[in-house]
């Protein structure tokens, strides 16, 4: 099947999980062409569709690879952030290893979505840099949340008065 006849048995809207198990029921490597599509419904986060890519990403493993390094490499923190904490949490080691760098850059970097945490952790559980290294990030966004959280204090004080 090409990409543009899978194109058109994308879901429709996010309430078209019919449409999305359809679709998924294609298996990989059929839906290959369409992928970075039916990983952009990661957006619609706890949507009917959302929940039906999201597992079928989780059950990919290493072969969704390719398509997540694109993803965590854009500029859509909410798509990073649902990828890392949905799908790349619960793969086995083997395919979050090939994931190392973009964990790595996501780890020393921010965001209201705490992305970095998450890609933090992964990279401890599964040993993929070295320990000093995780050690200093960690503490460094120790201090910063305290930091962060102190501020949040003080404004919530003065409304206060």
């Amino acid at each position: 099947m090409d990409a543009k006849s899978l194109k058109r048995l994308l879901p429709r809207d996010k309430d078209d999980a019919e449409g999305a198990r359809a679709l998924v029921a294609l298996g990989y490597p059929v839906v290959e062409p369409v992928l970075p599509y039916m990983l952009d419904w990661l957006k619609s986060n706890g949507s009917p569709v959302e929940l039906v890519m999201r597992e079928f990403f989780v059950s990919l493993g290493a072969k969704a690879v390719p398509v997540v390094q694109k993803a965590l490499a854009s500029r859509h923190d909410g798509l990073k952030y649902f990828v890392v904490m949905y799908v790349v949490s619960r793969w086995p080691a083997e395919a979050i290893e090939d994931l190392k760098l973009q964990l790595q850059a996501l780890a020393t970097g921010s965001g209201s979505y705490g992305t970095d945490l998450i890609a933090l952790r992964l990279l401890v559980e599964h040993r993929l840099a070295e320990a000093g290294w995780l050690r200093e990030w960690s503490q460094f966004k120790t201090k910063r949340l305290r930091e962060l959280l102190s501020q949040a204090q003080s404004i919530e004080d003065r409304l206060r008065d």
